[in-house]
C-alpha cells in the first residue's frame, strides 16, 4: 500500500438548505434551488440592502451544545459561528464514519475542512 494513501471514511456539511451530507445529495440529484429570502430575523429595514433580501442562509446557527464539547457557556458565546461549526461538523464526520473518537487516538487520523466567504 502507498504510505500516501488517504481513506475518505466520513463526511459532513452544512450549506443553505442542506443540514447534513444527505441532505446535500437529495439538494444536488434533485436540482433545488436553496436561495431563498432571508429569514424574518436577518432582515434588515435599511433600503439600501433591499437587493440582498434572498440569498443562501444556513439554519441553526445559534444552536450549540456548548457543554457537549466541554465549553463555557460565556466562551461559546463569544466564539465565532464557524468555529462552532467546525466542531459539530467534525463530531458529525465522525458519526458518518461511526468512529468513536477515544478510539483515534495515537491514529493518523485528520479532519480536513474547507469553507468559504467572510462572514456566516
Amino acid at each position: 500500500m502507498d504510505d500516501r494513501a488517504v481513506a475518505v471514511v466520513g463526511m459532513a456539511c452544512r450549506v443553505p438548505g442542506a443540514d447534513d451530507i444527505h441532505a446535500f445529495w437529495r439538494l444536488l440529484h434533485n436540482g433545488e434551488d436553496a436561495i431563498t429570502e432571508a429569514p424574518a430575523d436577518r432582515r434588515y429595514d435599511v433600503p439600501e440592502l433591499a437587493p440582498f433580501r434572498r440569498g443562501g442562509f444556513l439554519d441553526r446557527v445559534a444552536d450549540f451544545d456548548a457543554g457537549f464539547f466541554g465549553i463555557s457557556p460565556r466562551e461559546a458565546a463569544a466564539m465565532d459561528p464557524r468555529q462552532r461549526m467546525v466542531l459539530e461538523l467534525s463530531w458529525d464526520a465522525l458519526e458518518d464514519a461511526y468512529l468513536p473518537p477515544d478510539s483515534l487516538h495515537g491514529s493518523a487520523t485528520a479532519v480536513f475542512l474547507g469553507a468559504t466567504g467572510d462572514d456566516y
